[in-house]
């Protein structure tokens, strides 16, 4: 290369990002300066861990500092995002808490985890970038912790629910108006008469993002102990969290259930079971809830039974009773029943997205309002797979799969009609295996033609018709 190039090449990237200029790699100031309570262990653990992910990312750099004197405009031109693990009040000058937000307002990324929000009480402006403040921990215990935005790509690998020991904080001047939240403390794992629990909302956020500016802003309540950075679960949630942080990522920020969204609205007739039927529901049945923000925005299939009493910020529950969910979208829930609703006896269902509930809606539960899913012909039998055939012996909690022994049969015994005629049903019971799903075998007239009509008589209902193809 000959010396006047060579030059030019210099002076252009003197005036490009640090991040672009020959695949530099994404540089983050990691502070962990403390000016109150000083978390030593987890600070070492975390420089560690901080400094192992960006080795592993391939395209960041971390470096770390207890100095907040370089916290001003020259210093953090060669950055990307900084990320906070400090405490108490920073001696920052005017002019450096301007430099601040205007590094993170112009495009840059800004972080904190644990007691970054037990920090700068003084500047406001710091608290309403990071989204809120430290006010108490009522709670240090295993807890398990709900993952309420499943897609985004930070927390993902948690989905739907994990557990986790931590000193879990509250925030106050925290708004889900002003942030996207990520993860939400399950307040059924925790004592909720504890001393020290100043919400009284029940909403406990312990991960969010948010857009500041053009910049973006994340934050995760977790820190107390060594594991909260060791822990693989922990490690992939700030990796991933990094590269958001300095733009390697995309994730959506936007705001969703603060208190000026609408809460959940179930439709009218919003309630059916998988034939369609609205007017009556058996214990157990398995349901689809249409209607409208009946998540938090996100959408999720459980992938294991039992089945999660919440997924992605959302919970159903009939007369207080949780309903444990197969799916759920924005406009559509598929949950089964719980399997103790009472037979005669209203239930009243609310949908909750995270701490906002629908008004009720009010079902006729029966002792059966079967419904035929599938079917499997072979030569003198069908087996009928269905979903509304009430109570069983022994009991198979809702949400949980059907053992294999003993087989879980239904108290009363179904008819079955093909064609009209009766079909002799030798068994009907829990379909082992599945969740929520009954099994009816019965034996097929040896003249049945090759197509016919089958329904199902379950207590004093008549299941919709099904077609049985050749």
């Amino acid at each position: 290369m000959n010396r006047p190039f060579a030059r030019f090449i210099a002076a252009i990237c003197l005036l490009l990002p640090a991040s672009v200029v020959l695949g530099a790699p994404r540089r983050i100031l990691y502070v962990t300066a403390t000016y109150g309570f000083r978390h030593t262990d987890s600070i070492d653990a975390s420089v560690e861990v901080m400094q192992q992910l960006a080795r592993e990312s391939g395209t960041l750099e971390v470096v770390h500092t207890e100095d907040v004197s370089l916290l001003t405009a020259d210093f953090l031109r060669s950055f990307d995002a900084v990320y906070f693990f400090t405490s108490g009040e920073l001696p920052l000058s005017d002019q450096q808490k301007v430099d601040l937000l205007d590094f993170v307002r112009q495009g840059k990324g800004f972080g904190g985890s644990h007691s970054a929000t037990d920090c700068l009480y003084t500047w406001p402006e710091y608290g309403d970038m990071i989204g809120g403040y430290f006010d108490g921990h009522p709670w240090t215990q295993e807890a398990a912790m709900d993952v309420e935005d499943p897609q985004n790509p930070m927390v993902a690998h948690l989905a739907p629910s994990f557990r986790f020991t931590e000193e879990f904080y509250q925030f106050r001047a925290f708004s889900r108006d002003q942030v996207r939240v990520l993860l939400t403390l399950d307040t059924q794992s925790v004592d909720m008469t504890a001393v020290g629990i100043n919400r009284t909302d029940g909403d406990f956020a312990l991960a969010w993002i948010r857009s500041y500016g053009k910049g973006r802003v994340f934050y995760s309540a977790f820190g107390h102990f060594p594991e909260s950075f060791q822990l693989p679960q922990i490690r992939t949630m700030l990796l991933k969290a990094l590269l958001w942080l300095t733009g390697e990522i995309d994730a959506d920020a936007t705001p969703r259930s603060g208190p000026s969204a609408p809460p959940p609205s179930v439709a009218t007739g919003g309630v059916q079971d998988l034939s369609g039927v609205s007017d009556v529901f058996a214990p157990g049945g398995i349901v689809a809830i249409a209607g409208d923000r009946l998540t938090s925005g996100s959408l999720f299939e459980a992938a294991a039974a039992p089945l999660p009493l919440r997924l992605a910020g959302t919970h159903v529950e009939l007369n207080g009773i949780p309903a444990p969910l197969f799916s759920a979208k924005p406009d559509r829930l598929l949950v089964e029943l719980p399997t103790v609703l009472v037979p005669g006896q209203p239930a009243s269902l609310t949908v909750s997205s995270v701490n906002r509930t629908s008004l009720p809606v009010s079902l006729s539960i029966a002792p059966a309002s079967p419904a035929i899913l599938a079917a499997v012909r072979s030569p003198g039998a069908l087996v009928l797979y269905m979903t509304g055939l009430g109570a069983t012996v022994p009991e198979v909690a809702a949400g949980a799969v059907a053992p294999a022994s003993p087989l879980s049969r239904t108290a009363a015994q179904p008819t079955v009609l093909v064609s009209g005629q009766t079909a002799p049903a030798f068994f009907s019971g829990m379909t082992p295996g599945l969740v929520g799903i009954y099994q009816v075998n019965a034996i097929l007239p040896a003249d049945a033609p090759s197509k016919f009509e089958v329904v199902v008589q379950a207590g004093g209902r008549t299941s919709a018709p099904f077609v049985i193809q050749p």
